[in-house]
């Protein structure tokens, strides 16, 4: 209970964050286009040294087994969750953006600075492991639902900013290289103002949004339920009955990280990729928008229940 209500707490002052970035937008302070190069300078800049200063640090054997743990994890996540929305899409009654906005949630805007303003930076460095496969699949299986099959260039994937910093991570984590202090308070300044510049583009991008149309479209609330609760719910009953987590109570940190993650809302590149393909964006953006107000209640809600289910 104790970590559910300071996830809260920490959900209400990132979304007081979210709120400035809406207001400097409606009193024409900045315009939401100016959320562009912030943006950039995150996806780009910040999180790259946030996931660096999160492997810089004395980690375990049992810490790197975490680790590989999480990524095998996360790839039975996704499996799970893309098994699930592709039998819904089969039925007729979801689209491209229903499908994609199921699968991929918000792990890195969102998740990473949680992780790391409730759970302290020793737990960032998991929350990395959803990040890398989220990517590797929201531009390569999330791109083939908007493309209809087209072709796809793996090897832009490698160019990520977020996959080049978590693979240049790893590979200095298992060689125990440790950059020069001077570096680091550099990179630790940068990884910081994550959270905080997240917070701002999410609120520049929703000041845009006409709330009436996105608290009154039904399709939205039923995605949300679905990306907020329902699959995490599946995900965690399924973990549950396999007692695997039971056998293996060290890795229960981990998991709790983890399934932060696969509670998150729908992702900002689903609305990136709906632009990029000219695929209602609009509808996109109001399902992120939703998906992010409501996780103030609905994120802290399947963190206890996790609690609940594992004692973690």
């Amino acid at each position: 209970m104790a970590m559910s209500l300071a996830l809260m707490k920490n959900l209400i002052s990132m979304m007081l964050m979210v709120v400035t970035g809406f207001g400097i937008v409606r009193v024409h302070f900045l315009k939401s286009a100016d959320a562009g190069p912030l943006t950039k300078l995150t996806a780009y800049v910040l999180t790259p040294c946030l996931i660096l200063q999160a492997f810089q640090r004395d980690i375990t054997p049992e810490q790197k087994v975490g680790f590989f743990a999480a990524v095998a994890v996360s790839a039975l996540i996704f499996a799970l969750f893309i098994l699930i929305a592709g039998l819904l899409r089969r039925t007729g009654r979801i689209d491209a953006i229903d499908q994609a906005s199921l699968i991929y949630m918000n792990c890195g805007n969102l998740i990473m600075p949680l992780v790391q303003l409730t759970l302290g930076d020793d737990r960032v460095f998991y929350s990395c492991a959803i990040q890398v496969l989220f990517n590797l699949l929201a531009w390569s299986h999330g791109q083939s639902l908007f493309i209809g099959g087209g072709r796809l260039r793996p090897a832009k994937l490698l160019l990520n900013p977020n996959v080049l910093a978590i693979l240049i991570s790893v590979a200095l984590m298992l060689a125990g290289i440790r950059i020069p202090q001077i570096l680091m308070t550099a990179v630790s300044g940068f990884g910081s103002m994550v959270g905080p510049a997240s917070m701002l583009i999410i609120g520049m991008v929703i000041a845009e949004s006409d709330l009436r149309e996105v608290f009154t479209m039904r399709q939205a609330w039923l995605i949300n339920a679905g990306r907020l609760v329902v699959l995490p719910l599946i995900a965690m009953l399924l973990l549950y009955a396999t007692g695997w987590l039971a056998a293996h109570p060290d890795l229960k940190p981990v998991m709790l990280v983890l399934f932060m993650g696969a509670a998150a809302p729908p992702a900002a590149t689903v609305s990136q990729l709906a632009v990029l393909y000219q695929k209602e964006p609009v509808k996109a953006s109001r399902y992120n928008v939703l998906g992010t107000l409501l996780c103030v209640v609905t994120l802290p809600a399947m963190i206890l229940l996790f609690q609940m289910l594992f004692g973690a």
